[in-house]
Order: structure tokens, then C-alpha cells, then sequence
């Protein structure tokens, strides 16, 4: 609006200065004067006529004749030879100060400068638009940086209350209190550290769970043997007269029972030596896999004989595989171990070892009574038996099928069946040929 004003009022000033060029040659100041005044009234300003110094030679309102305009843009255009200049200046008009804006044109004629025109309009009604429009940019300004501080210090709350629930949460769970959860919302980052830390809650009340679980069945267990030691052993002391052949038979079950303890903290042991193995940290070994399940039947051939079960060995891969040979040849004797002792007199169990793929595989077959199908996702939990009573009476413990999966699992392996009642079980081991090819892609 100001540059539309600047414009018009410069036209203005140039179509002035070119009508009053020839009074303003020949001095005719009464003509000047008039034309002055009847400008201004028309401009709704002021009109000056200064000469080449300059003077004062006309003022519609009469009041600086005479008197000398040293403003920058009246000498722009008498000393540096501007044919149009502006400024803007603060005048006192008695009451108040306005501002004005003082448009210079020259007057010349043949090409000589004779002097110049002033046009002198109050622009005040622009300026204080302008104050008005500065004035509500700062209130804006304001209403603005208040509304951020607000919403600023809502989000400070928001978080404060976040971190704190996240720091009682992980307070509570140092404390043991693993059912703690924090409530997701949103889909910020603190609603992806909110899941993260319930997702590790989670998975820390797994894991005490898991503990509890494991202490109350390793105690139970153990105190199974030891409660029918304790029966035993007193029946041997408390009852007189006892026949030999009875005394005989209740050491005999007490060897048993010991055996059968043995056998579980063996297992025991075996188990938290593998769980706190560092894999970062382990040997593999090269070893013959058709090795080590021959010297697994041969150790185990007085057992199949004594039920005459027939043990077939199929070796449809005679290479080595990188593995940790004790504990892969003691999970490769688990399952042959089983085989034998789930299968019937007269049955057979054929193991065998083949390549497929970046994998070397053993299956261990048997013609047992099988598996049933709820059963199968189960039996490779920590001390679960399909059949209680069928377990106790070839002293299993509970805890080979799991040892074979843990040591599946640090072969980075897996462990699988395949059963179906009264139609006997396959167990499928199958372990990288080469570990670091596929150490390396379980990293990737």
C-alpha cells in the first residue's frame, strides 16, 4: 500500500513539476503560487518550489518562504542530479507529530534545471496501519509463545509422569515384582519404550516362573526316591524276622532309587552347564557323526540285547561336522536310549544319518508304543513324562528329551518328531554341518 502511494503521489509530483516549468522560468510567482494552492487543496497536501540553492520560492501554506530545504531528497535531486527523490519525516503539527512523505521532482526546461517541486502528504494513516499490524504481530507473538510454553509444559508433565511410572516400574521389578506393567499409548517413542519394557517384564516373570517351576519339580522329584528309600529303609530296620530274599529285594529297590537319583542330578547338572555355556566362548570340535552314533549303539547294545530289540545303524553320510563332541554324542544317546527302552521285546530301532542340505540330520526310529499327538509339543519340557508310571519303571527322569533340545539349540539346530500311537516314533536331530556358515547367517 505504501509503495502504491509512493508511486501515485511521484506521477503526481512529475506531471506538476512539468506545468509549472514555464512560470517557474519566467518567475511568475503570483501564477506559481496559485497553481500551488490548487494542487495541494487537490493532494490534499502541501506543494514547495524550491530554486537550484534551495530556497523557499513557493509554499501553498505560505509559512517557509525564504527558508532553506536541506532534507536528503530535495539535495538528491539539486546536487546529484535525480530527476525524482522521497523521504519520509516527522512533523510537529501543534497537536500531535505525523508522519509525512515529501515527493521532490525536478523542474527543468531544455534540458537546464531550473529547481524543484516538493509534494508534502501526511502518509500518518498508513503508519499507523502499520503500528496497528506491529502491534498484532507482537500480541500473535505472544498468544503464541504462551500457547507453546503451555503445550511445552504439558509435555514436560507427560513425560515427568512417563519416566516416572517407567522408574516405580523398574523399581518394583528390582524389588521382584514381575507382574508390573506400564499402559501403552500412543505410538511415540515412549509408547515403543513402554512395550520394550513390558515385553522385558514379561519375559523376566517367564523366566521366574520357569525358575519356580523348575525348584518345585527338582524337589519333587528328588523327594520322590528319597521318600521310598526312607520306607524302605525302615521296613529293613523296624520289622523283625525279615526273610533274606525280601530283605535282598528291598536293597535292591533302594539301589535302584539311588541309581535313579543319580541319574537326575547327573541330568541336573548337565542341564545348568549347558544353559551357562557362552556361546561366544565355545569349542567346536570336527568329529565323524557315523563315530560317534556307532560307539552310542555299542555302548548301548546290552540293553537292546536283554529285550532283544535289533539296533540297525543306516550311514548315508560318513563326513565330520563341526559340534561340541560330549555333549552332541550325549544327546544322540538320550534318544537312542529312549528308543530302546519305549520299545516292546522283539522290536527294532533303526538310526539313521544322512546330509540334507547345509544339515546334518539323525533320525532315531523306533517300533515302541508312539506318541499322541497333544503329547508331542510337550515332551520336551523340563521333567514332563507322557506316562508317570511307564517312566518309573525304566527309571527315566524327566529331563533327556529337553537336554536334547538344549543341545539342538546351541548347535543353532532343532529337535523334531514324528509319532503316531501304536505305530512306534521317529526323532529328527538335525545340526549345521558347518557352524560358522551358520553362525554367520543366524547373525545376519
Amino acid at each position: 500500500m505504501l509503495n502504491m502511494r509512493i508511486s501515485d503521489f511521484a506521477q503526481q509530483a512529475n506531471d506538476f513539476s512539468l506545468a509549472v516549468a514555464y512560470d517557474f522560468s519566467k518567475n511568475n510567482g503570483e501564477a506559481l503560487y496559485k497553481a500551488a494552492v490548487e494542487a495541494g487543496m487537490d493532494m490534499n497536501g502541501r506543494i514547495l518550489m524550491v530554486d537550484k540553492a534551495g530556497i523557499v520560492q513557493v509554499d501553498s501554506f505560505s509559512l517557509l518562504n525564504g527558508m532553506r530545504l536541506t532534507h536528503s531528497e530535495v539535495q538528491e535531486v539539486l546536487t546529484q542530479g535525480k530527476d525524482f527523490a522521497y523521504g519520509f519525516h516527522k512533523v510537529n503539527t501543534g497537536e500531535e507529530d505525523i508522519w509525512c512523505l515529501n515527493c521532490v521532482s525536478a523542474i527543468s526546461q531544455d534540458t537546464e534545471a531550473l529547481g524543484a517541486v516538493v509534494l508534502v502528504q501526511s502518509v500518518q494513516d498508513i503508519m499507523q496501519m502499520v503500528h496497528d499490524i506491529q502491534w498484532s504481530y507482537y500480541v500473535i507473538y505472544f498468544l503464541v509463545m504462551l500457547v507453546l510454553l503451555v503445550l511445552l509444559s504439558l509435555l514436560i508433565d507427560y513425560l515427568l509422569k512417563a519416566l516416572g511410572s517407567l522408574k516405580a516400574g523398574t523399581e518394583a521389578i528390582a524389588q521382584g515384582d514381575f507382574s508390573r506393567r506400564m499402559k501403552v499409548e500412543g505410538r511415540d517413542e515412549l509408547a515403543t519404550l513402554a512395550e520394550a519394557f513390558n515385553v522385558m517384564a514379561q519375559r523376566l516373570e517367564d523366566v521366574d516362573r520357569s525358575r519356580s517351576e523348575f525348584i518345585a519339580n527338582a524337589s519333587h522329584e528328588l523327594k520322590t526316591p528319597l521318600t521310598s528309600m526312607k520306607i524302605l529303609t525302615e521296613s529293613i530296620l523296624y520289622e523283625d524276622g525279615m526273610d533274606e530274599n525280601v530283605y535282598k529285594e528291598f536293597l535292591g529297590d533302594i539301589d535302584q532309587e539311588i541309581d535313579r537319583m543319580t541319574a537326575m542330578i547327573n541330568d541336573l547338572l548337565l542341564m545348568t552347564r549347558l544353559q551357562n555355556i557362552d556361546e561366544s566362548r565355545m569349542y567346536m570340535e570336527k568329529a565323524s557323526l557315523a563315530s560317534m552314533v556307532d560307539g552310542v549303539v555299542k555302548k548301548l547294545q546290552p540293553i537292546a540285547e536283554q529285550k532283544w530289540i535289533s539296533v540297525y545303524q543306516h550311514i548315508q553320510f560318513e563326513g565330520t561336522i563341526d559340534c561340541l563332541g560330549v555333549h552332541l554324542r550325549h544327546a544322540i544317546s538320550n534318544l537312542v536310549e529312549n528308543a530302546i527302552k519305549y520299545t516292546g521285546e522283539g522290536g527294532r530301532v533303526d538310526i539313521t544319518i544322512l546330509r540334507e542340505g547345509s544339515m546334518a540330520v539323525v533320525r532315531v526310529k523306533d517300533t515302541g508304543e508312539g506318541i499322541a499327538k497333544k503329547e508331542q509339543e510337550k515332551i520336551f519340557e523340563r521333567f514332563y513324562r507322557v506316562s508317570k508310571s511307564r517312566t518309573r519303571e525304566t527309571g527315566g527322569t524327566g529331563l533327556g528329551l529337553h537336554i536334547v533340545q538344549t543341545v539342538a539349540l546351541l548347535h543353532n539346530g532343532h529337535i523334531a518328531v514324528e509319532s503316531e500311537e501304536g505305530k512306534g516314533s521317529t526323532f529328527i536331530l538335525s545340526i549345521p554341518v558347518n557352524a560358522d556358515k551358520e553362525r554367520s547367517k543366524y547373525e545376519k
